[in-house]
């Protein structure tokens, strides 16, 4: 993929549904974040409280954004070391079978990435503290909350870091990690306001089948959308 991919719809698609799907799957664990988070300001009234949910989720996603970049940065100089049109088609190709492996994870539970939530489990273990020294109160408090929740160990969200590395560039890949970030809001921040019980509702449950089957069929499409051409002049 190259720079053009930040405008990619299938590529923004497939990232958007898989932080619907992340977000009901993992409701659970960032759900019980937001709702204390949401506790913070719940006797200021709806209106604070929902302000305050929002600044959470605008520094969550926010860091998210970022790591997107950074990888993404990372993923282009891997590429410019080698033969830019061999390494695209084949990251093309790798980037649908990591939106397979998501569909799964959403299907089955699968966790493939477990190790590596190991990993980043001892990163966010020297990370957490920091919301000690952190502002409790006002929009800014909240904001950076956000932005240290963004940084807490996910598979969902590392498995889209890996995607929007194979992207090659640091603006596809940071379009590619907003838009996930944008696809968990929805459930999260009404995590925030109400309770984790949330994950439980049939309908989320219905959400999570209807967004695996999506990313079988964007996976699909994008590990073998380069074979496409090829057979053409095969043919």
């Amino acid at each position: 993929m190259t720079a053009a991919a930040v405008c990619d719809p299938l590529t923004l698609s497939a990232a958007f549904v898989v932080g619907v799907a992340g977000s009901v799957h993992c409701l659970a664990m960032c759900g019980g974040i937001a709702g204390a988070l949401g506790m913070r300001t719940r006797r200021s009234g709806t209106a604070p409280a929902a302000l305050h949910a929002l600044a959470n989720q605008f520094g969550r996603v926010a860091s998210y954004t970022l790591a997107g970049a950074l990888v993404g940065a990372f993923g282009g100089l891997l590429q410019a070391m080698f033969d830019l049109n061999r390494i695209a088609s084949l990251a093309r190709v790798v980037s649908g079978l990591m939106l397979v492996s998501v569909a799964v994870a959403v299907l089955f539970g699968w966790r493939p990435l477990a190790r590596l939530e190991r990993l980043g489990g001892r990163f966010w273990s020297r990370v957490a503290p920091l919301a000690r020294v952190l502002p409790a109160t006002g929009f800014t408090g909240s904001v950076l909350l956000g932005m240290l929740w963004g940084w807490l160990p996910c598979g969902f969200i590392y498995s889209m870091l890996i995607f929007a590395a194979l992207t090659g560039s640091a603006w596809p890949a940071a379009a590619t990690m907003l838009c996930f970030g944008l696809g968990t809001v929805p459930a999260v921040f009404a995590a925030g306001l109400m309770s984790a019980r949330l994950a439980r509702a049939p309908v989320l449950k219905g959400v999570n089948v209807v967004a695996g089957c999506m990313l079988l069929v964007f996976g699909a499409l994008t590990a073998f959308g380069p074979l496409g051409p090829l057979a053409h002049m095969h043919h």
